[in-house]
């Protein structure tokens, strides 16, 4: 394009019509009579420094180490929640780019699925999966989780030496009785690995009465929320320290679980998990409905 525009204007120099050239060069006649201006490359960028205190809430927020990976609207609703005042999310996104703190982002190609599922309420739909976490003692260590469809809550999680139906079956147990759900109400989406399609936990879902939802072939999206959780915390956490024992990994996935809990999910209009499990434990008045 900048050649063409070149060309361009050294035809127009020689006499030939602007808007001549223009139309058989296709380009605009802007291009003809306005040159490009470079930014000469050993010129320094210069950054304004944040003097508001919002605009400092932002660069402070956006370079605290625990929201290293977040983008400019999840750093927009912190800044919300920390000065208690709104926050425009434009503002935001002009302060991170003048401070070099833009997140870049991979695009997300997403297939059509035939069919959903409908979370209606907490305690309905639970995905459960397994990923693999590096320990220096023991090497790749299996860790399990369940995250509620509905509240965005980790129900459970364990990470062991071992990820066989065993542990698979202990998870779901312990989760079910600390939550007390009611047998015949819940549905519990896996993979088709084979510690979840085993006999063992196939027998421990029908004797506790839970459905059991299975994705397709390699399919990660038909375990989309657990999969994202994975993915969090692998950027937030795992890929950010080393773990040289397994309870040195158990106790740091521990304190993420709980700031986890505790910090804004934008699917969930920027709340996090325990207040949105906080308004379906609320007695529901005669006019309320749940959010």
């Amino acid at each position: 394009m900048s050649e063409r525009a070149a060309r361009s204007r050294e035809l127009v120099a020689a006499g030939y019509r602007p808007a001549v050239v223009a139309r058989v060069a296709q380009i605009s006649r802007q291009a003809l009579y306005k040159p490009l201006r470079r930014r000469p490359v050993d010129r320094p960028r210069q950054r304004r420094p944040a003097l508001d205190p919002i605009d400092r809430a932002i660069v402070e927020v956006a370079r605290m180490d625990e929201h290293a990976t977040d983008g400019y609207r999840m750093i927009a609703a912190l800044v919300v929640r920390r000065l208690g005042v709104p926050v425009n999310r434009k503002r935001v996104l002009r302060v991170l780019r003048e401070h070099g703190l833009i997140q870049r982002r991979r695009p997300l190609q997403r297939r059509r699925r035939p069919g959903f599922f409908r979370v209606e309420r907490p305690d309905q739909l639970w995905h459960l999966d397994q990923t693999s976490i590096w320990v220096a003692e023991h090497g790749w260590c299996p860790l399990m989780a369940m995250i509620d469809c509905c509240t965005r809550e980790l129900v459970g999680w364990s990470l062991t030496l071992r990820g066989r139906a065993q542990e698979a079956e202990q998870l779901i147990r312990r989760a079910l009785l600390e939550r007390g759900v009611v047998p015949g109400t819940l549905t519990i989406g896996t993979d088709n690995g084979s510690a979840f399609t085993s006999r063992l936990v196939k027998a421990t879902l029908t004797e506790l009465g839970v459905n059991h939802r299975r994705g397709g072939y390699r399919d990660p999206e038909s375990q989309a929320f657990i999969e994202s959780w994975f993915g969090k915390l692998k950027e937030r956490e795992v890929w950010r320290n080393e773990y040289e024992t397994l309870e040195h990994a158990i106790d740091a996935i521990a304190r993420y679980v709980e700031r986890y809990h505790h910090r804004p999910h934008s699917l969930l209009g920027y709340r996090t998990p325990l207040e949105v499990a906080q308004t379906w434990r609320e007695p529901l008045g005669p006019h309320t409905t749940p959010a």
